[in-house]
């Protein structure tokens, strides 16, 4: 056996007091007077409002959830085997289980916990804050929320009994009838001796037995620990110590029901009476039931597709980036066959000069470009990439370019297109400045349209999807007027 602290019994006693004393609708345990009077008085008020609500005793009454009820209480459940959580989930809103109390608290806080269901068997102390729910001799340290005083009770399961006698207590009876009978009887019909709880210190309430022995240790408890403050008005927290052998789901049940009665901030509705409520739906229901479940199959169904496609999105955006989107952020031969491929899209013929030229031959422009449905066009397009804003000077080189083709050619180029990338160390192109006018007038002495290489890029998006039609693109850069080039906004989405 264990050895135990010295500990009195908590002791079996039946109370005279009146229920008329205590308002039905008032505050809980707003008594004055000694401890074991206020402890005396919730138990009291308990009953009544389980008489009222008839939710307890086997009475009926109204108890229902509704669908937009937050998922409360937040059950944090410590040692719960599988059977205990399946049976207890229909009852939480939330079930978070942990093999142990660290576990538990490494991943959520006091804060943000409602109830605590302990199971198993331990004598190592375990700190617990607010309402607890016990099933087996476990010892824990009851912390309500937030006591300030070392006194803090202490609740202690042990197996060092050898008495086998055991009944229902009149508070067992009064609270949580013929489950504490039924209890009583099943535990005395074991053979073994159940194991007891002793609770020392509850300051501000007290614990009562739910079932004794004959000496009258407690088999089962409830215990009521209050705080009482002006400055925060207090606050009650309710402990349910259970052997082993109890039903947790049906006891369960009744202990949110009596925390809903007092503390609904943590336990914002009753709970269910049926714990598998589709084996008694109407037709009604259940033909509701069969179009959510429908809707929650679709919903499962487009969440898979959504990851899917994110994912597809993803590697479709990193592939843009290396690809056809790199003329945002590049300058050199990576942005001048950026460029190319864009023209390109637009139905334009693009020859890399470059490529074309010969040794001892002067250098031309980077490209030049050609339409096949109209007959003698070309334009020629010098692309430059720039870390900060246009440098005006490159129109001298533009200029040269120009002069070289008048003279290979005997005309001038149909086009002139200075296509720039500015600013290109500002990641994102919606922060870089817009070319001034300076920019402008030199484009236009030079007889050049000045191109920005993300107004390119937007042109060629719009044809890619449609919202633009290829030879409208081109017939806007054809039309395009010396200084700065302007992207073309179609009508759907003119907003102006």
């Amino acid at each position: 056996m264990i050895a135990m602290p010295e500990a009195e019994p908590v002791e079996s006693r039946s109370s005279s007091r009146s229920l008329g004393s205590i308002a039905p609708n008032g505050p809980l345990l707003r008594t004055s007077g000694r401890p074991e009077d206020v402890f005396w008085a919730t138990i009291d008020r308990v009953h009544l409002l389980v008489r009222q609500k008839g939710c307890l005793g086997g009475d009926d009454g109204d108890i229902h959830m509704t669908r937009d009820t937050p998922k409360r209480p937040r059950v944090a459940a410590i040692g719960l085997n599988k059977p205990q959580l399946d049976s207890i989930a229909a009852l939480c809103g939330e079930v978070r289980p942990a093999d142990t109390m660290r576990e538990y608290l490494d991943a959520y806080n006091w804060s943000e916990t409602d109830v605590t269901i302990l199971a198993g068997e331990s004598q190592i102390p375990v700190l617990v804050n607010g309402h607890v729910l016990a099933i087996g001799p476990m010892r824990f340290t009851w912390n309500g929320y937030g006591y300030p005083y070392p006194d803090r009770p202490i609740l202690q399961g042990t197996r060092d009994n050898t008495e086998r006698e055991v009944e229902a207590t009149e508070v067992g009876t009064k609270i949580f009838g013929r489950l504490a009978t039924e209890l009583a009887s099943q535990l005395e019909t074991a053979g073994d001796p159940p194991a007891v709880y002793r609770a020392m210190s509850v300051p501000g309430g007290g614990a009562e037995p739910l079932i004794s022995t004959t000496s009258g240790w407690a088999v089962a408890l409830l215990g009521i620990f209050v705080h009482e403050s002006e400055s925060d008005g207090g606050w009650t927290a309710v402990a349910l110590a259970l052997p082993e052998a109890a039903q947790l789901s049906a006891w369960l049940r009744v202990f949110l029901t009596i925390l809903h009665r007092t503390d609904q901030d943590r336990v914002p509705q009753q709970p269910p009476r049926l714990s598998n409520p589709a084996d008694w739906y109407t037709p009604q229901e259940r033909a509701l039931a069969a179009q959510l479940a429908g809707i929650a199959e679709e919903m499962e169904r487009l969440g898979a597709d959504q990851a899917r496609i994110e994912a597809e999105l993803a590697a479709a955006g990193e592939e843009a980036d290396v690809g056809i989107r790199r003329c945002i952020w590049v300058d050199g031969e990576a942005l001048v066959d950026a460029v190319r491929h864009i023209l390109e899209g637009l139905g334009f013929i693009v020859r890399d000069m470059d490529a074309e030229k010969l040794e001892g031959e002067p250098k031309r422009e980077d490209l030049r470009l050609t339409l096949p449905s109209r007959t003698g066009w070309e334009a020629i397009a010098e692309v430059k990439g720039y870390s900060n804003g246009t440098r005006t000077s490159d129109t001298r080189q533009i200029r040269e370019h120009r002069d070289h083709y008048i003279t290979e050619q005997g005309r001038p180029p149909d086009l002139t297109l200075w296509i720039a990338n500015p600013y290109r160390s500002i990641a994102d192109p919606v922060d870089r400045p817009a070319p001034d006018n300076h920019v402008a007038e030199s484009a236009a002495n030079i007889d050049a349209v000045h191109v920005s290489v993300t107004d390119l890029y937007r042109l060629w998006t719009l044809v890619q999807t449609g919202r633009l039609g290829r030879e409208e693109a081109q017939q806007h850069m054809i039309d395009a007027c010396p200084g700065l080039w302007a992207l073309p906004v179609p009508e759907a989405e003119d907003t102006a």
